[in-house]
């Protein structure tokens, strides 16, 4: 049973010591991934997932071991691989390989395709979007997980080129690349804290906010195509978010199996983005949707629970009252 990338919930409950029924509940919460078919239900749990749970429970995980995802990184900045490499550092379920040039990431994509391709848009001989391009017109690649690192804020351009996530490099000094790897992998995050997003989110305190975001909407099998958006954020907390006058460009809800990616830049939560599941959608004469956040970095908790904090502390007497 330890050779399979996915396991059935069964599977998953004897590997665990926990019943099925856990199993479930933990999958539709989120503190395992897999996949579910849209029409039987059924769910299979990735491997990688019930490794990171027995990992954070001490459960012995011999000859449980993860094959590694090989990520290709196209880029001739040295600055930006020291980044990436400390950054993953202590996560063995990746690895990296570099190459300075586009010309030897076609051929080395041709001769064995990675798990996720990371380019950066400065590479000097070969355009990014004609490798991008390039790649998506062969069959072998057309459902490659491409990563763009832009120098410009336009980053719109990347994912019409064919890109599934797009990040400037302003987002190294963030937790936004560790975020964006692990969301293209389908990898949960690590250790303790990622754990601990999985909890019972209704429990979670909402805090009150007025905020511009920007959203894009994406089909899971499709995920670089994508359809940008605005809405309101009214509330959010560990879990999610409230979105509220939703408006899309091309006005249209996908009726497949969807995420969005939503994006702030003003305080309190500037500079943020995440994925989310959309948990409830309503229609009260403007376009209202709940979200799940999928994964949530240290940092992005620490801003959600800071404004809760504030929104919950009691305020000060006025002076006179009574």
């Amino acid at each position: 049973m330890n050779g399979k990338e996915f396991y059935t919930t069964g599977e998953a409950a004897r590997l665990l010591k926990i019943s099925q029924s856990t199993i479930s509940r933990m999958f539709d919460r989120g503190a395992l991934f897999g996949k579910q078919n849209p029409i039987t239900g059924k769910r299979v749990v990735s491997r990688e997932s019930i490794a990171t749970l027995m990992k954070h429970y001490n459960q012995p995980v011999d000859g449980f071991t993860v094959k590694k995802k090989r990520i290709l990184l196209g880029t001739p900045d040295q600055t930006l691989l020291s980044s990436v490499q400390k950054m993953f550092s202590g996560d063995d379920r990746v690895q990296f390989e570099r190459f300075e040039f586009g010309g030897d990431v076609l051929i080395q994509c041709s001769k064995a395709s990675p798990d996720l391709l990371v380019l950066d848009e400065g590479l000097s001989d070969i355009p990014c979007p004609q490798i991008i391009q390039s790649l998506r017109r062969t069959e072998e690649h057309k459902n490659l997980k491409i990563l763009c690192w832009s120098e410009s804020q336009d980053l719109s351009r990347c994912a019409k080129w064919g890109a599934d996530g797009v990040l400037s490099k302003d987002d190294l000094a963030r937790d936004n690349l560790k975020d964006e790897v692990y969301h293209l992998l389908d990898l949960p995050g690590e250790g303790p804290a990622a754990v601990h997003t999985f909890e019972h989110r209704r429990r979670w305190p909402r805090a009150s906010v007025d905020l511009p975001a920007r959203i894009w909407v994406y089909r899971l099998s499709k995920s670089h195509v994508r359809e940008r958006g605005e809405a309101k954020v009214d509330n959010v907390s560990l879990g999610g978010a409230h979105l509220s006058d939703i408006q899309l460009e091309k006005k249209t809800i996908p009726s497949e199996p969807f995420r969005m990616l939503l994006e702030v830049d003003r305080e309190p939560l500037n500079q943020w983005r995440v994925h989310c599941k959309v948990v409830r959608l309503e229609s009260n004469g403007g376009l209202e949707a709940g979200l799940q956040f999928v994964r949530l970095s240290k940092s992005k908790q620490a801003m959600i629970e800071t404004i809760v904090q504030k929104q919950r502390a009691p305020q000060p007497a006025r002076p006179g009252s009574r």
